[in-house]
This record gives C-alpha cells, structure tokens and sequence, in this order.
C-alpha cells in the first residue's frame, strides 16, 4: 500500500497555509501603517516645534511690536529689533546696524501658488535702514508699515518669503497671535501669546500623481501654546 495525501488532506493544508499566510499579510499592513502614522506624527511635531522655536527666538530680541495691537488678535505678527525703546526707530547700537531688522509672521490661507496644500505660515524678514535717524520710504517705518503688508508668502526685497510651515496645515483657533490689554502700546513690556495649530489630513493630500494617504493614515492634529514676555529696561 503506498503512503501519500488524500485530497482532503492536501484541501486542509492549502486552505491552513492561506490562513496563515493572510494573517501574516495583515500583521505586516497593520505594523506598516502604525510605524508611518507614528513617523507623520512625528514629522507634524517636530514642523510645529521649529516654527515654534523660529517665532519665539526672535519675538524675545524685539524692542517694538506692531501687531497684534495690545488688546488684540490676529494671523500677522510684526515686529523690530535693535530699535530705541522710546520711538522705536533710532537704533539701540549704532555701531551694530545689521542687527536692527524688521520681522513679520504672516498665516497664507487658502491654496495659492506659495501654499499649494493650503494653508501655510510664512516668515519675513529684511534690515531696517536709514542711518542714525528713522527710516524713510517704504523700506520700513511705523507710517507706512511693514513692506511685505498684503504680500504674505511672496518674494519681495527686502524680505524674502521663508515658509516654516508647508507640508501641514496651519489652523488659527482662534487666531494665532494675541495681546492682553496692558496699557502699552506698540513699546515697552508686552506679552504675546502663541496658539500654533497644525494637522495633517490624509485625505486632503490627494493630488494627481502623488500617493493616495487615505487608506493609511489617520488625521493628526497637534496644538503648542506659548507665552512670550518681552521686557526692556526704562519702561513701566
């Protein structure tokens, strides 16, 4: 009598080995897609986090603050540094005048050609000249604003656009710069408080001819929120 497998047999360990084989397949796609929604998550936290850092490292250098108003809220922050604390114009040092600058933080919303995923937040910056006296012209002074006004995310000189956040979607809730009401205006000691919102959202990230994200990844949704004190001397 010769030994082998029946045909039930040989059925059983085919349909066993599919069995194992799919559950494989599915350890394998669900490991795939948690280890690259931990990774976007991590790439959104980490984008909010340098913004974060780029904003507050040159808010605490200011001497005047434009916008917000004190009081108020908005998208736009704008700023100067290395300017006298009492006009606001005259430089601190003079002999230091690459440091006196303007710097403006401005939220693009909407899909434009500077934010083709829409909603960006973008970051200006340009010297502020004109010798020992206030600037004149449009380069920048407290009259006409700042030169980048109405152009944000736009290549403009002086001032070039960098964007700090593209790949995520800034969100005000329920705007991103505010001001208490201290009684100070543009100069002196002033708080600024900081709602950074960004999310990542698989299913607006469908573009032709990229890949289709819906399927593995979830929404991500990330809030930093900060307080920034700016304190000079010989102010009450």
């Amino acid at each position: 009598m010769k030994k082998g497998f029946t045909l039930i047999e040989l059925l059983i360990a085919i349909l066993l080995f599919g069995f194992m084989a799919m559950s494989l397949a599915t350890i394998y796609s669900t490991a795939h897609k948690h280890l690259f929604q931990n990774y976007r998550q991590n790439t959104v936290k980490a984008g909010a986090s340098v913004a974060m850092k780029a904003i507050t490292s040159r808010l605490q250098q200011s001497n005047r603050i434009d916008l917000p108003l004190s009081g108020g809220s908005g998208n736009i922050l704008a700023f100067a540094v290395n300017v006298d604390q009492r006009s606001g114009c005259y430089p601190v040092n003079p002999d230091t005048p690459s440091l006196t600058a303007w710097h403006y933080f401005c939220y693009l919303p909407g899909v434009t050609a500077q934010c083709p995923l829409g909603n960006c937040l973008f970051y200006h910056t340009g010297p502020i000249t004109g010798g020992s006296g206030c600037p004149s012209g449009t380069v920048w002074n407290t009259a006409n604003g700042y030169p980048v006004a109405g152009n944000c995310g736009q290549i403009t000189r002086p001032g070039e656009a960098v964007p700090l956040l593209l790949s995520s979607f800034v969100y005000p809730a329920p705007s991103l710069f505010s001001r208490p009401t201290s009684g100070i205006n543009t100069l002196g000691n002033s708080v600024v408080n900081i709602n950074l919102r960004v999310y990542w959202d698989p299913w607006a990230q469908v573009v032709s001819g990229v890949k289709d994200f819906r399927s593995t990844s979830r929404l991500i949704d990330v809030t930093l929120n900060t307080n920034v004190r700016v304190i000079r001397s010989g102010q009450n």
